[in-house]
């Protein structure tokens, strides 16, 4: 029986472990993206809140969320690109994307290229979603609470 593709190398032991180590990274990286960096602005501008009410504090929110998630972006595609010259490929797999296959496109052969950090955004999205919904639904942080106030 002949083979007729090339073998791969087994990777080394330290090439998969820093493997492992950038996509736990990206993992960090993509809940600071949609977790942490929000609820520390909102901490922040929280703090900075005076009596008065002003807007500053929410441009100042607002602007430290866009530049955050810019920087985290562009670190996250940094990492993207060093897993794939880490593990010497274009770091993809081929597959059918669900909403090409609404339009039509699940009778097209060409099928479209998913990267690692397309992987954990997906998935780092779905966990901040659950998020919201347990912080809203099951915790009930109402911080009024119902019936006559009281003195």
């Amino acid at each position: 029986m002949e083979s007729t593709g090339t073998a791969r190398k087994p990777r080394s032991l330290a090439v998969t472990c820093a493997l492992v180590a950038i996509v736990l990274l990206m993992i960090a990286g993509s809940v600071t993206l949609w977790i942490a960096s929000p609820i520390f602005w909102l901490w922040l501008t929280g703090r900075l809140q005076a009596t008065q009410p002003a807007m500053w504090p929410y441009v100042l929110m607002l602007s430290g969320i866009l530049v955050t998630s810019i920087a985290v972006g562009k670190g996250l595609a940094a990492l993207n690109r060093l897993y794939a010259r880490t593990s010497r490929s274009d770091a993809t797999v081929r597959i059918h994307l669900p909403w090409h296959r609404m339009r039509g496109g699940e009778h097209e052969p060409k099928l479209h290229p998913v990267t690692v950090l397309d992987a954990v955004m997906v998935i780092s999205v779905v966990v901040a979603v659950i998020a919201l919904f347990a912080f809203y639904f099951i915790e009930n942080p109402s911080p009024i609470a119902p019936g006559p106030a009281k003195d």
